[in-house]
């Protein structure tokens, strides 16, 4: 917390109290500080992971105490970045990486920023010109929410520490309409109009009192179209080092590091390439369901003595799951219809004693494993006829408008989709992904939707978080799902979900230096058939043929079976920013399969906040 005027100290109470709400964020130790004049007040949690000792515990504070800092996550070259710096004359106190924080910041001030190989965000206090910096890892792996009041800025991992100690506005109807589009929140936005995230690689000052604009520092898409010549063996080997050298960074620990086993490529092929590394036999997790259609134990037993791991099956019941449906929910922190199956398997990790677990999530972003990667081209090819007709649009709004209305069932409305938006690749990426239609969410805020909407337009959107680049065909899909889906979804998912139970979540396939090396590859060899052949080619022994050959099942809860069952205890959401009529056509339209199951479970998770607020 940092006071914003003059003569309104800040209050240590707050402070302690969100680090309270966070505890599962971090068991091991909590600190608090305040400076001197009261100006600033910094809060922790800790999760022991890197020096396990008192020295690392946060606030942490220079020698010279004129830098403090508060810090989420992980440096993974802090030993590199420490002898660069001791080279320099700098002295070290600790064995910590967080103090790589205050003592590169002194020496390199924001480039720092990008010396750090990691997943982090932080804040750090200047106590000499009265100045606070926050920032945020380039890949948007770890978490930052801010709230700017009148007088004080409150920070913190999650949102609920926020709506703990200060009132967080209303519900942003811009939010819930992006949630309804795409089934997420991306930064900057959240659910409550008074909370901002910071973006993925940016970083933002508070200065005599002022809150700066995030300011960019890394694009992620600049790095896209960088390709070097090479041949189809040279980047077999170049994604192989790329690999191995990403497995290895993110083992580094004072603590073991585990991995999720369940029967995918991704981590059947960071367990292999684990093993390799490790001297001793990796501890592999995996969630096991009394259901033979959901169960991978069977491939991941198979797998885990392939590769020789120490491996866990946790059983757990389906209903069990069921029952805990509600728990889940509301620890996503904001709306979000993925994550719930991250919630039980981090439950499961954090039972077999991981504090530190590996996740393939990112393998389809960056391998080509999701289907959009051939249906996106395939769609935009077939329909670019239509761009050159005169009146086109039109036409489209009309078709696309007429057409549920004339075939009342779910796959009409997801055709009306692709004529609506069929004219651009982000259009054409958005039918692919997309939630609800624009007429629908329109029809669900209300008589305002329509303003609502156009503010969220969703190709819109996604050209603005790719900077309005128009990137190379082959690599467009690959950016889509980089910057929509795993970084407004899957990673923030993750993150909130696994930190629920005390557990951190290292994702290899998300790295920036992995990014980088991968981008030099052609897209044709990165995104080789099947699914991610580069991946589980990367290996030794290779990556058995029953996990590759098998179809794409994923990890799932069937929740679609439940709602049809009506054993969902979930409510749909009750709020003036909807329209109650509307919220119930939706569920009238599911029963009737004039709509896919995913809406009205979207409904349903948003009414977990939406009535918590109103209440």
């Amino acid at each position: 917390m940092v006071s914003l005027k003059k003569g309104r100290p800040t209050d240590l109470a707050p402070v302690e109290r969100m680090c309270d709400l966070q505890m599962h964020r971090g068991p091991d130790a909590s600190g608090a500080w305040q400076s001197d004049d009261r100006r600033v007040a910094l809060g922790h949690r800790r999760l022991s992971i890197i020096d396990l000792s008192a020295s690392g515990q946060q606030p942490m504070a220079d020698a010279q105490r004129r830098f403090h800092v508060v810090f989420n996550g992980e440096i993974y070259n802090y030993l590199e970045l420490r002898r660069e710096l001791e080279g320099q004359g700098a002295v070290f106190r600790t064995q910590s990486d967080t103090e790589i924080l205050l003592v590169g910041y002194r020496v390199w001030g924001l480039q720092i920023l990008d010396r750090m190989v990691g997943m982090f965000a932080f804040a750090i206090w200047d106590d000499q010109v009265k100045e606070l910096l926050l920032a945020r890892d380039p890949l948007g792996i770890k978490p930052l929410y801010y709230l700017e009041a009148p007088d004080r800025l409150l920070f913190a991992s999650e949102i609920g520490a926020l709506r703990a100690v200060a009132d967080v506005g209303a519900p942003d109807p811009e939010a819930i309409a992006e949630f309804l589009l795409w089934g997420s929140i991306g930064a900057p936005r959240t659910l409550h109009s008074g909370v901002r995230a910071l973006p993925p690689g940016t970083w933002a000052r508070i200065q005599a009192g002022r809150f700066q604009a995030p300011h960019e520092y890394y694009r992620l898409e600049d790095q896209i179209g960088r390709v070097e010549a090479m041949d189809a063996e040279e980047a077999a080997e170049r994604g192989r080092a790329a690999l191995r050298s990403s497995i290895k960074r993110h083992m580094v620990a004072d603590v073991e590091v585990g991995t999720f086993l369940s029967g995918g490529v991704d981590s059947v092929a960071l367990t292999a390439l684990m093993s390799e590394i490790s001297e001793r036999p990796v501890t592999s997790v995996n969630l096991s369901f009394r259901s033979e259609m959901l169960d991978e134990a069977p491939i991941a037993e198979q797998a885990a003595a392939l590769y020789g791991t120490k491996h866990h099956r946790i059983d757990i019941r389906v209903d069990e799951i069921q029952e805990r449906l509600v728990d889940a929910v509301r620890a996503l922190d904001q709306p979000s219809i993925d994550g719930v199956n991250v919630y039980f398997v981090s439950e499961a990790a954090a039972q077999s004693g991981l504090k530190v677990a590996i996740s393939g999530v990112g393998g389809d972003e960056l391998f080509g494993g999701y289907g959009t990667f051939a249906r996106t081209p395939s769609a935009v090819r077939s329909q670019a006829w239509a761009r050159h007709i005169p009146g086109a649009s039109m036409v489209r709004r009309s078709v696309s408008r007429a057409l549920p209305r004339l075939i009342p069932h779910h796959l009409a409305r997801k055709a009306a989709m692709g004529i609506r938006h069929g004219d651009s690749w982000p259009g054409v990426y958005f039918t692919q992904r997309g939630l609800f239609n624009v007429e629908q969410v329109e029809q669900l805020l209300g008589p305002n939707g329509a303003a609502v909407v156009e503010a969220s337009w969703p190709e819109h959107q996604l050209q603005s978080r790719l900077g309005g680049r128009d990137l190379p065909e082959a690599e467009r899909v690959s950016a889509y799902e980089i910057k929509q889906y795993l970084q407004c979804q899957l990673l923030r998912d993750t993150d909130v979900m696994s930190m629920r139970h005390s557990l951190e979540v290292r994702t290899p396939l998300v790295d920036r230096q992995l990014f980088e090396e991968l981008m030099t590859i052609p897209a044709e060899y990165r995104h080789l058939r099947p699914a991610k052949r580069l991946l589980r080619e990367s290996v030794s022994p290779a990556v058995p043929a029953a996990v590759w050959n098998r179809p794409k099942q994923g990890f799932a809860f069937p929740i679609d079976e439940w709602l049809a069952q009506r054993s969902v205890p979930l409510s749909l959401p009750a709020h003036p920013v909807l329209s109650e009529e509307a919220v119930r056509g939706v569920e009238r339209d599911y029963r009737a399969g004039r709509i896919h199951w995913t809406r009205y479970w979207a409904l349903l998770v948003l009414g977990t906040f939406l009535n918590e607020s109103a209440a």
